[in-house]
């Protein structure tokens, strides 16, 4: 879920989540492999990827940062006995955010045992600034704004928008963005996905802001707002694990480029070009695929709000 940055997944998801008819487009994922934006970052040579010459924020160590709580589909497993880890365990391997950056850390000649995961608040990933990490998978869509402030990879999974709200609530019945502008959305900070709702919705009524997802939940219950507009892996999650009564409301169409997620990296890091290198490959032998069929598609398919 993230930021001017994080949840289109242009068509994400697979088997009927409920309400879907024949004759209703579903959001089905796509078979492409994620969209990569040119980077201006030169290839590396063979040599200067090779893991004795990596420049890391550990010596030896792969340390790579994400949100905590770190929730599901991009996290997964349970926490360990005293884990400062919430939700999720990144350390598991599970959920598709952990399961590619293991890749990527294999891909870069790092055992498991080699990893080191810490937490990292979403807003301060994308902020200027040096890093307490190597990368950062988080949910971050790719923007030139965020380009700015640090290095962006190249995608390593195509997302899309969704919207979350009851099944009881009139909202539950809206078949088209336009039919979102009569109600009261809500998103989290700088994500994409409030830029979404400005953009592309321009709502009536003014889009409530929260500081997290689970605060913008807690304003859905309170019905300070009628729907949430996240990363549609996220809306998943909202719907089967935080909500009663909840459902998709449907998946928004994609507007301009495909939005993809990337991993942050310090500005300028040495390591973004063979972190690319490292998607590219997963890419190409079928990694990043078979691990968004496994972790995002297995959730289901939601109606396409046309």
């Amino acid at each position: 879920m993230k930021l001017t940055l994080r949840a289109a997944l242009a068509g994400l998801v697979l088997v009927a989540a409920g309400c879907a008819t024949a004759a209703t487009p579903t959001a089905s994922p796509s078979s492409a492999a994620p969209t990569a934006v040119p980077s201006a970052t030169p290839a590396p040579t063979p040599d200067a990827c090779a893991k004795a010459n990596l420049t890391l924020h550990t010596a030896g160590k792969l340390t790579i940062g994400t949100d905590n709580p770190a929730f599901g589909p991009w996290f997964g497993g349970t926490p360990p006995k005293g884990s400062t880890w919430q939700v999720s365990d990144p350390t598991s391997g599970q959920g598709l955010e952990s399961a590619v950056a293991y890749a990527i850390a294999q891909k870069l000649g790092f055992t498991k045992d080699e990893v080191v995961w810490v937490a990292v608040p979403f807003n301060n990933v994308i902020q200027p600034g040096p890093k307490a990490f190597d990368f950062d998978v988080n949910q971050v869509s790719y923007s030139a704004e965020r380009a700015q402030a640090v290095d962006l990879s190249d995608g390593y999974f195509d997302d899309n928008q969704a919207v979350v709200g009851f099944k009881s609530a009139p909202i539950a019945k809206a078949k088209s963005v336009a039919d979102l502008k009569a109600y009261r959305l809500g998103a989290q900070v700088g994500t994409t996905s409030y830029k979404y709702i400005t953009d592309n919705i321009a709502p009536t009524a003014q889009p409530r802001v929260y500081n997290t997802n689970d605060a913008a939940i807690k304003g859905l219950q309170a019905k300070q707002i009628d729907g949430i507009v996240v990363d549609l892996g996220t809306a998943f999650y909202m719907r089967d694990a935080q909500l009663t009564d909840g459902t998709i409301v449907g998946s928004l169409p994609t507007v301009g480029e495909q939005e993809h997620f990337s991993a942050v990296l310090n500005k300028g890091s040495p390591l973004t070009a063979c972190v690319n290198t490292a998607i590219g490959a997963l890419k190409a032998d079928g990694t990043l695929d078979a691990l968004r069929k496994q972790w995002i598609e297995s959730q289901g398919s939601v109606p396409v709000l046309q």
